[in-house]
């Protein structure tokens, strides 16, 4: 599932593909109306046509990509769901196996918006006026462009009644941190997902805060390359610590079983020997 690290390599990856080009014409997959809400696959398809790339950023998990058509500023906002991913292919080559809409460049690429469960999303920002879009009004400041302010953690964990591990999922608090960094970022932090925002101490709130940073840089190091993977594929390897390894031993204490729970209607690993 895509968390910050894997929309982050999606932002270099466009940036270095779409740098300076020209949208020839845009191919919907009609099938796909969901993703392109709350406009039509046929609309969406037009506003695009003949935009010119221009500045693309990230915020959390939301790309925020900004064009020009017509001589005026044009917007899309894209979201990569649970299953979204940028691919290119030369134009000759057949359309990815998940492909909801194909971006055709004036450099002879094709762009893949490539969604097996459809919950990823391609909405048209009029006049690229992001700040009016609400989903990104909320967000936070992002993590790995503006740092994580401790101060401002540890105020926002004491005033809260939420274990710490669903606290910090918050996307008005640390927008792109999701449930695979939050589970990894406790683990290197040692502390018990469980825990109650105001148990923790200050100390604690910094080695957090590091952890998170850490976890996220890493996992782009480890992503960086043309085409993002995600760890649920069939086949992927799993690179992390402790998601999704419920029952082997801890990979730090090595005496303990990593254990699941659910919190929030998500599922949380860690190591109940060494998190404490």
């Amino acid at each position: 599932m895509p968390e910050l690290p894997e929309v982050e390599i999606a932002a270099r990856n466009l940036r270095r593909w779409t740098r300076g080009r020209r949208i020839e014409r845009v191919e919907p997959d009609p099938k796909a109306r969901y993703v392109f809400r709350p406009s039509s696959p046929a609309a969406f398809a037009k506003a695009m046509t003949g935009a010119r790339f221009g500045e693309i950023r990230r915020i959390g998990k939301q790309l925020l990509v900004s064009l020009e058509k017509d001589r005026a500023p044009l917007g899309l906002l894209v979201h990569l769901g649970m299953t979204g991913k940028w691919l290119r292919r030369a134009e000759a080559d057949p359309a990815t196996r998940f492909s909801r809409a194909r971006f055709h460049l004036d450099d002879g690429h094709v762009l893949h918006f490539d969604d097996l469960r459809l919950f990823g999303r391609l909405r048209v920002v009029p006049g690229a006026r992001f700040d009016e879009v609400p989903e990104v009004a909320a967000l936070g400041p992002d993590p790995l462009e503006r740092g994580i302010d401790v101060s401002a953690l540890g105020e926002a964990l004491r005033r809260s009644r939420l274990p710490v591990k669903v606290r910090i999922m918050d996307q008005a608090l640390l927008p792109g941190v999701g449930n695979i960094q939050a589970s990894e970022a406790l683990f290197r932090a040692r502390i018990d997902p469980r825990r109650k925002g105001p148990t923790l101490a200050a100390r604690e709130v910094r080695a957090l805060a590091a952890a998170i940073l850490a976890s996220i840089r890493e996992a782009i190091a480890r992503e960086q390359g043309p085409e993002i993977s995600y760890v649920e594929e069939p086949g992927a390897e799993n690179p992390f610590e402790v998601y999704a390894r419920e029952g082997e031993p801890c990979p730090r204490c090595g005496k303990t079983k990593l254990r699941r729970v659910v919190q929030a209607q998500r599922s949380t690993f860690f190591c109940p020997g060494c998190q404490r």
